[in-house]
């Protein structure tokens, strides 16, 4: 004999939604989330290597955005599915009623588990600075902005002088020149003035004439804006691909909420299939 699964169903005037379905199926869905992931990053490192010739940078990038999206929709949808198939049907109900209860329900799971990521998102990055501000404090030299590498070239000596382990521009110094450097950007470029005043620190630390030093100067602007504009559009690519998966999550939450409710209502195994919504 077949086992009979009862359906349990709650009066129309209990609540719209079942926050303990909810809080099920974001616990169910951030866990998927954190395996797949954390299966991702491994694949991923297997695909880079120091070594010459052994490191596929291009492929690794591309497998890892593939991953991703797989990895949001999977555990969207898993934390749909679960809200909704746990969540107790109120009777009496349309069975239009009933599948946008279970998406919605589905919906606010998709909520919590993206408000649950960001907060560990934005915790975690307080602790960074919290720690970095630490180091900081008792390192003799810092590098206080992206732009550190590039300011520090400027003062090397010149070919056929040795090099000395003394830093050649110290933390004051580097510090001024960002500053200088970041003023700048947005406008029309480094002023007369603010050139002069670079190429002269940079003249008189690598012991070069000053208009080899403004050549220096202007080399080092020049790679200092376009290390600026690649990492603003890498932000800007990070940030629009984050949304279209964000949203393409939601969208599998939905559906799986309605597939949730779907295999309560019809007593079905557990499991979501494609061939119908």
């Amino acid at each position: 004999m077949a086992d009979v699964i009862e359906v349990q169903t709650t009066g129309s005037m209990e609540s719209f939604l079942s926050w303990r379905g909810i809080l099920a199926g974001a616990a169910a869905g951030s866990a998927v989330s954190l395996v797949l992931l954390s299966i991702g990053v491994s694949a991923g490192l297997s695909l880079l290597s120091p070594w010459p010739g052994q490191s596929y940078t291009g492929f690794a990038a591309s497998v890892a955005a593939a991953w991703g999206l797989i990895a949001t929709i999977g555990s969207f949808l898993v934390a749909g599915f679960v809200a909704a198939r746990v969540r107790p049907r109120v009777a009496d109900v349309p069975a239009d009623e009933v599948e946008f209860r279970d998406g919605l329900q589905g919906l606010v799971a998709w909520a919590v588990c993206v408000l649950f990521a960001a907060f560990v998102a934005m915790s975690a990055g307080i602790a960074v600075l919290h720690a970095g501000s630490a180091v900081a404090k008792f390192s003799d030299r810092t590098a206080s902005s992206p732009l550190a590498a590039i300011v520090s070239t400027m003062a090397a000596p010149p070919e056929g002088k040795p090099v000395t382990a003394v830093p050649m521009l110290t933390t004051d110094e580097t510090t001024t020149i960002e500053g200088i450097f970041l003023k700048s950007f947005g406008h029309d470029g480094l002023t007369a003035n603010d050139r002069t005043f670079v190429a002269n620190i940079v003249a008189a630390k690598a012991g070069i004439p000053l208009s080899e030093a403004q050549t220096r100067v202007d080399t080092a602007y020049t790679d200092a804006v376009a290390a600026l504009d690649k990492a603003k559009k890498a932000t800007e690519l990070s940030g629009l691909l984050t949304g279209l998966a964000l949203l393409i999550g939601l969208a599998a939450a939905w559906y799986g909420g309605v597939r949730g409710g779907s295999s309560r209502d019809n007593n079905t195994l557990a499991r979501i299939g494609f061939s119908r919504f």
